[in-house]
């Protein structure tokens, strides 16, 4: 401790020493002063601790993560959501589908059952009606019958009154020849080509049937039933159909079955040649045939003496 100079008082206030420790030749560095205490020196290695950054990365990258990972199954819950909306529906239309068909169904069945009763009574009413017809048929039979036997008793009739007068100008039909509209016909039992009934005919001082009226028509049409019959209709000679008497035929279409004349050729069936000369059919309508087919024929006479066949 310095002493004081004369006159002055002594106090006992300590003061702090202060050391400048600074040595120019004792230190390898001037910065040695300005370190703090207790930090590294420069050429020491110290264990470096992390930057703070480095600490925040890994929650970082796990919170983008984890967000990532709820936004896609928000996204997936969505989408399943609105899936299973659109089956809900699909259900929903397929229910209604079936309810629809199943009702469908019912009705069907519904419908079909009254058919079915509705085809028994029909048919009960068809069974009845078949009787009536038979009955019906049986009658026109009688009737038929009735008509050509009163035929042939004109005709008998009228045979034995010209006997009886010895007057051979009277005027009636042969036995087993039909009187219609002044006309006498005989509807034969036995086949013949067309040409050898034509010549049959003639023989007998008649001719194969010329109908030119609707009522000789009617007539004939009737009685076809159910056998074939030769008429005097061909387009043999000329190519175009004309009656036995040489006066042409004007072509009616209400005449003849549907599709007819054909002219069909059927060399397989050994026939030659087109169908050139026409029949009534069973149905008293025309068909074209073949003139060599073997069929029945119709002859048409006037009311004269005519041989008995």
């Amino acid at each position: 401790m310095k002493e004081l100079p004369a006159g002055e008082e002594r106090t006992d206030v300590m003061e702090t020493d202060y050391h400048d420790d600074y040595n120019p030749s004792n230190s390898r560095d001037d910065t040695a002063f300005w370190t703090k205490e207790g930090a590294p020196r420069l050429g020491v290695l110290q264990p470096s601790s992390p930057p703070r950054w480095r600490m925040w990365v890994l929650p970082s990258v796990c919170a983008v993560l984890l967000l990532a990972l709820i936004i896609s199954v928000s996204v997936s819950n969505m989408k399943t959501g609105r899936r299973v909306t659109s089956v809900e529906k699909t259900v929903a239309n397929l229910t209604s589908a079936v309810q629809s068909l199943h009702t469908s169904l019912h009705l069907s069945q519904t419908a079909a059952d009254e058919t079915q009763k509705e085809i028994g009574r029909l048919e009960v009413s068809m069974a009845t009606g078949q009787v009536k017809l038979e009955s019906v048929l049986e009658s026109v039979k009688t009737l038929d019958e009735v008509v050509n036997l009163r035929h042939k008793v004109d005709g008998l009739k009228c045979s034995i009154d010209r006997f009886l007068r010895n007057d051979s100008s009277v005027e009636c039909c042969p036995l087993d020849w039909i009187l219609f509209s002044s006309r006498c016909y005989l509807l034969s039992h036995d086949a013949l080509g067309w040409n050898q009934a034509r010549d049959w005919c003639v023989a007998h001082q008649s001719q194969l049937a010329v109908l030119k009226t609707r009522d000789e028509w009617r007539f004939l049409g009737q009685r076809a039933h159910p056998q074939y019959y030769w008429i005097g209709l061909t387009d043999e000679r000329t190519g175009t159909w004309e009656w036995v008497d040489g006066t042409p035929y004007t072509m009616d279409r209400s005449h003849w079955l549907p599709n007819q004349p054909d002219n069909w050729v059927s060399p397989e069936r050994g026939l030659t040649g087109t169908e050139d000369c026409a029949h009534l059919h069973t149905n008293g309508r025309l068909n074209d045939n073949h003139c060599t087919r073997l069929l029945r024929y119709v002859c048409q006479g006037h009311l004269a003496p005519v041989p008995s066949t």
